[in-house]
């Protein structure tokens, strides 16, 4: 032992001592109840912490699939509600229950993998594309409301012009009195966008509610989008309201994007419109 290096008599001393408080402890857990029960709390506390942590990094890695699956079931509850308020419309129109009722829409999910709200003109990207029927000029919403139109379509990826774009204009519904004006960001804030063009004779009270237009050719009409925060007039013949969103796009992960039947034909309708304008 003498002979041996300064270093490895310390560690044989350390291995030496180790063992016999193994040793120890193993004498003291067979002939102690109270003490055999306390070391047994402990490895059952360090197990119960382990499994734990298992657990959680298991659902962790599970999430983006639990996700996915609300994101598809999500659009199937979306296509639904679409296809019942083509009814309610039929119902009101025509005093009669249609034999069925045409599927006017349908919801491709997605998920946001780029995302802006600190300028003026923002933008998303997500990750769908041509080969899972993204198209440009197809509406994007999320589970808030409006959250852009698609303006470019790659394979498998496409650019969504936000909401939140200076130069964005859509058609919006006073639900309380079905009155629709133009929904269009000012660049301020990123929870608040307005309304305008609404006649100043109508009944708006703070707190009303906000929807999507049935006179959009891109989303379905009826989506909350937000609530009214205040109102002013605008060169004394109308009204602008300043909405608070429901829709919150710090935290936009993922979105539908909506595919209308019969697209083609009511965009050239939409085209000859504007060039006889």
């Amino acid at each position: 032992m003498a002979g041996l290096p300064y270093l490895l008599r310390k560690i044989l001393v350390l291995l030496l001592f180790l063992a016999l408080q193994t040793v120890a402890i193993v004498l003291m857990v067979n002939n102690s109840y109270f003490q055999q029960n306390a070391i047994l709390q402990v490895v059952r506390k360090w197990q119960t912490s382990a499994w734990e942590r298992r657990s959680s990094w298991i659902a962790f890695k599970n999430l983006r699939t639990l996700n996915d699956a609300l994101s598809q079931e999500n659009a199937a509850l979306k296509e639904e509600l679409a296809r019942l308020s083509l009814l309610e419309h039929s119902l009101l129109a025509k005093k009669e229950i249609p034999t069925s009722i045409p599927d006017t829409f349908s919801f491709i999910p997605a998920r946001v993998i780029r995302n802006s709200v600190n300028h003026r003109h923002n933008h998303l990207v997500i990750d769908k594309g041509l080969a899972d029927g993204v198209r440009p000029d197809m509406g994007v919403i999320g589970s808030g409301g409006i959250a852009g139109v698609v303006s470019y379509a790659a394979e498998n990826h496409a650019l969504v012009i936000s909401l939140l774009n200076t130069q964005q204009r859509f058609t919006a519904e006073h639900k309380e009195t079905g009155t629709f004006g133009t929904l269009r960001w000012n660049g301020v804030h990123y929870k608040k966008i307005q309304l305008s063009e609404i006649p100043q004779h109508t009944k708006v009270t703070k707190g009303d509610t906000i929807i999507s237009s049935p006179f959009s050719l891109i989303f379905p009409d009826g989506i909350p989008l937000g609530t009214v925060l205040s109102q002013s007039q605008k060169r004394g013949t109308s009204l602008e309201l300043e909405i608070e969103l429901f829709l919150d796009f710090k935290t936009l992960r993922y979105v539908q994007v909506v595919s209308r039947v019969k697209e083609k034909e009511l965009q050239q309708i939409k085209q000859k419109e504007e060039e006889a304008l």
